[in-house]
């Protein structure tokens, strides 16, 4: 019995060791799994349990606003719905009503869900319909949130230089691009809380809410721009040219007061139109200037004070051999002075010139006019043209390039050198950006200005040149606008083909010009490719620099030399005799331009017009009911 119970204790004794044991190895496994879960795996497991019940994304902020120099708005960024889900809530019988409220096939939603748990975008930047049919429908998981949507009101008119925003508030061309880190907001973050289930709650909460952009104000008028926007697309319509472009600038600050290219897009739909059609022409696109070259091959001559005004100069009855190829004029002529030169837009003089003050005098002129170097405008995409150095220069290549071959710019380029010879001689850096109070100049990069090209006495000769060349008996003609002066130059230029020469039947067509001539307001540079009707800038650009000069002038508050008294001015004065009704529209038939505007500003409304001459046509007809601040457009013609 004895040693049956010592076995007996001996053998608790174990089993007891054995439990004591197991237990302290499973406190022990607990210890070691506790130090895992919360120090080795703590981080982990917070931020998968956070997962689970919280889900943060990034909201958009609204982009400042681009106004032009008056505080017209330009661009500005709207709010609208974009409909979002938590993937794994949405019922699967819900799909095809909820594909068929957004719009899209049941398999593209299937494809934005699938493999999918948490946030995902259904639809971005829907319309306010589609909006209220999907909140109709209350699908478990379905959500609405509000983004920021560009918006430019002149839509195609302002499309090139602004540009557009993308999807994810990104500027992706233009203004909207070169300017993004000062138009861009800053990022909100908002939270969403999921219950014990997983189910969405309602609401959720801002961590941090976004920060609006700062606004922006351009150089650019948007009544001119409308005025150069309608006689461009009217004149390539007219001459059926493939495309063109027009510059006009302040020549005595750089202001661009307006910029158009055709054809156009509309950057509120820009992914419609193909990547080719986004580019802004007046900036991006070089063109032989042609004859418009020899303005300042003649200001260089006088530099050099080896030629005057006055001297003269033999032009071999229109035909001349340099090396062993044959300069031609149009027309034949004998001896001409300077003003002859440019007035009957000789080639031979021009390149007689070139060749006695030499490749390395002329290239440096031309070169300090800002020919082969980008203008830094506040654009990207600018290019800088073409100016080969004086090594590539021959006797053959200097004659070309004295009469606009050989050498290429943009309009933009252009429009900076005429502003030269407009501004006595003094180079202003052309820019789109004025500053504010939120982006001081300081913080703004331009090249330098107020670089003297040329003396007053050349630039004043050169105006006196190019007011000859418009005159009557000149190529120019056509661009004078009745009551002024205009001191500018043609261009037709032959475009260059793939192979190193010139293609059959293809020109380029350029009026450059600054007006009024005894004292500029504006330098207009337009420029016309491939038209089919004629081929010479006189006659296929001049008349669209007119009709810009004709409306822009006026509206500018320089006023034409003489009143012609026609049937026009007393029906004019008739109509302004007769006050509008409060709060109706009043009469604008037979008002000029400046005469319209001055009745807008008198009624309280804003005024847009398009082409030059007297009121033809408005919206809202006469005696509509209107409220303070609104938009009368007008139409002019000759």
């Amino acid at each position: 019995m004895t040693v049956n119970k010592k076995q007996q204790v001996l053998h608790a004794r174990r089993r007891m060791e054995i439990i004591i044991g197991s237990m302290t190895l499973g406190l022990f496994m607990l210890l070691i799994r506790a130090v895992d879960l919360h120090i080795l795996q703590g981080d982990e497991l917070k931020e998968r349990a956070y997962k689970q019940h919280f889900h943060q994304y990034d909201v958009v902020a609204p982009r400042g606003a681009i106004h032009d120099r008056h505080g017209r708005i330009l661009s500005k960024s709207i709010e609208v719905p974009s409909i979002t889900a938590l993937a794994s809530e949405i019922p699967e019988k819900d799909l095809p009503k909820l594909a068929q409220a957004l719009k899209i096939s049941l398999s593209k939603l299937q494809s934005k869900i699938k493999n999918r748990h948490g946030f995902t975008w259904l639809a971005r930047q829907v319309s306010p319909a589609i909006a209220e049919r999907v909140a109709a429908l209350n699908i478990p998981g379905v959500h609405q949130e509000s983004e920021w949507r560009r918006y430019h009101p002149l839509g195609p008119e302002t499309g090139h230089f602004l540009g557009f925003v993308g999807i994810d508030g990104q500027g992706l061309e233009g203004i909207e691009r070169s300017m993004n880190q000062h138009l861009q907001g800053k990022l909100g973050t908002r939270l969403m809380q999921r219950d014990a289930r997983g189910h969405s709650l309602p609401d959720g909460v801002w961590l941090q809410q976004p920060r609006i952009g700062k606004a922006l104000t351009l150089t650019i008028d948007s009544n001119i721009q409308s005025i150069a926007y309608a006689a461009l697309s009217e004149g390539i319509r007219k001459q059926r040219a493939k495309s063109g472009s027009v510059v006009v600038m302040n020549p005595h600050n750089g202001d661009i007061l307006a910029m158009a290219s055709w054809p156009s897009f509309n950057p509120n739909s820009f992914s419609r139109y193909r990547p080719s059609q986004w580019r802004n022409r007046a900036i991006t696109d070089i063109f032989e200037p042609g004859s418009t070259m020899k303005a300042f091959t003649v200001a260089s001559a006088l530099e050099s004070k080896n030629w005057q005004a006055d001297s003269l100069i033999f032009c071999e009855q229109g035909s001349f051999r340099v090396a062993n190829y044959i300069i031609h004029d149009d027309h034949p002529e004998g001896w001409l002075d300077l003003t002859g030169i440019i007035a009957q837009s000789s080639n031979i003089g021009a390149a007689k010139l070139a060749i006695n003050i030499g490749a390395r005098q002329l290239q440096q002129h031309l070169s300090s006019f800002g020919f082969g170097e980008k203008t830094g405008i506040d654009l990207g995409g600018e290019s800088a043209g073409i100016l080969l150095p004086t090594r590539k220069w021959g006797i053959v290549e200097t004659a070309n390039i004295a009469f606009g071959q050989g050498i290429a710019t943009t309009p933009l380029q252009l429009a900076a050198a005429f502003s030269i010879l407009a501004n006595h001689g003094i180079k202003q850096a052309p820019h789109l950006v004025l500053p504010n109070e939120t982006i001081p100049s300081e913080a703004l990069k331009r090249v330098p200005s107020g670089e003297r090209v040329i003396s007053k006495k050349t630039s004043d000769s050169i105006t006196q040149m190019l007011i000859a060349a418009t005159a009557k008996n000149a190529t120019g003609w056509r661009a004078v606008p009745a009551g002024y002066h205009v001191a500018g130059k043609t261009g037709t230029a032959q475009k260059a083909n793939n192979y190193g020469g010139y293609a059959k039947n293809k020109y380029t067509a350029v009026f450059a010009g600054f007006a009024p001539a005894e004292a500029p307001e504006i330098v207009i540079v337009v420029v016309i490719d491939e038209p089919q009707q004629s081929i010479y800038g006189g006659t296929v650009a001049a008349p669209i620099f007119r009709n810009i000069a004709a409306t822009t002038l006026p509206y500018l508050g320089a006023l034409p030399e003489t009143q012609t008294a026609s049937w026009q001015t007393q029906r004019v004065a008739t109509s302004l005799t007769q006050p509008p009704i409060a709060g109706m529209v009043g009469n604008f038939s037979h008002l000029s331009l400046r005469q319209a505007y001055q009745q807008a500003d008198q009624q309280g409304y804003t005024l847009r017009s398009h082409g030059s001459g007297w009121v033809t046509k408005q919206s809202p007809a006469p005696l509509v009911a209107l409220s303070n601040g609104s938009e009368v457009e007008v139409w002019l013609n000759e």
